[in-house]
């Protein structure tokens, strides 16, 4: 019955009676180019998407390098921790699916720079860092940021709040998310406490009186991660601003999310 009555608000919404959430290329769009790489932004750009999200991890020399998973064999020809790895160890590994090469943040945001009308989500994967590290990650992601003149389109996302409470002790105005698989009253009351402006939810755990009371507190909020077509009906029924997705280009094409 849930599910009915949500597709049927999801209908409505898309005969145009209410606004579909904007789109949100999850890792680039990682199921139509290979994963957190400039080849995946440049397609999913050249294809109408306007917002994007990458991972980002910090490399052993202190370099800031796309990738989501700890250690880089499952995606890519080389083998290690990215953590243990220097730059230098990870410049000749490349995906294992189209041989791209591993991108570094300064690239992903000069890229950002000469794509007008984008804007990008990082997310720092930090959950298993010390201190010392989560705070190297933040202040060079912080700084690359600030220092392009990009803050205004790039939003710093966490699992973690105490790396969004970092973000915001480097750069006060810097927007940022906090991303979580649960939902409930305490999950807006922690991203208010760490003072982000957004949330990303798991969508299968999202319902529609957590994001009308996520709003009510001035939070805008995300569902991750849309693979089908039906997905994207679910988010738009449960009233989410955003989108992340696998598949942006042929969600655009359903017109289930806008640029």
């Amino acid at each position: 019955m849930r599910k009915a009555v949500l597709m049927a608000v999801a209908a409505w919404a898309l005969a145009g009676s209410a606004e579909v959430p904007r789109i949100i290329a999850h890792r680039g769009g990682s199921k139509e180019q290979d994963q957190n790489t400039l080849a995946a932004l440049r397609n999913s750009y050249a294809k109408g998407v306007r917002g994007f999200e990458i991972d980002v991890r910090l490399t052993q020399d202190r370099r800031i390098v796309l990738m989501h998973d700890d250690t880089i064999e499952k995606l890519t020809t080389g083998k290690g921790r990215v953590e243990n790895l220097t730059s230098g160890e990870i410049a000749p590994v490349r995906t294992r699916t189209s041989g791209q090469p591993l991108p570094y943040l300064e690239e992903v945001l000069d890229f950002l720079r000469s794509a007008p009308d984008s804007f990008i989500q990082i997310e720092l994967k930090c959950d298993k860092y010390r201190e010392a590290d989560r705070t190297a990650l933040c202040e060079g992601a912080v700084k690359m940021v600030a220092d392009r003149g990009l803050a205004d389109r790039v939003v710093f996302i966490c699992f973690e709040p105490k790396a969004l409470k970092k973000v915001k002790e480097l750069s006060p105005r810097q927007a940022t998310c906090l991303v979580s698989d649960k939902v409930g009253p305490q999950l807006i009351k922690t991203a208010r406490a760490v003072g982000a402006e957004y949330l990303s939810v798991q969508l299968n755990n999202l319902y529609r009186l957590f994001v009308k009371d996520a709003h009510k507190a001035g939070l805008k909020v995300t569902a991750w991660t849309v693979g089908s077509e039906e997905d994207a009906r679910l988010a738009i029924a449960m009233g989410t601003d955003y989108v992340t997705t696998d598949i942006p280009a042929a969600q655009l094409e359903q017109k289930t999310a806008r640029p």
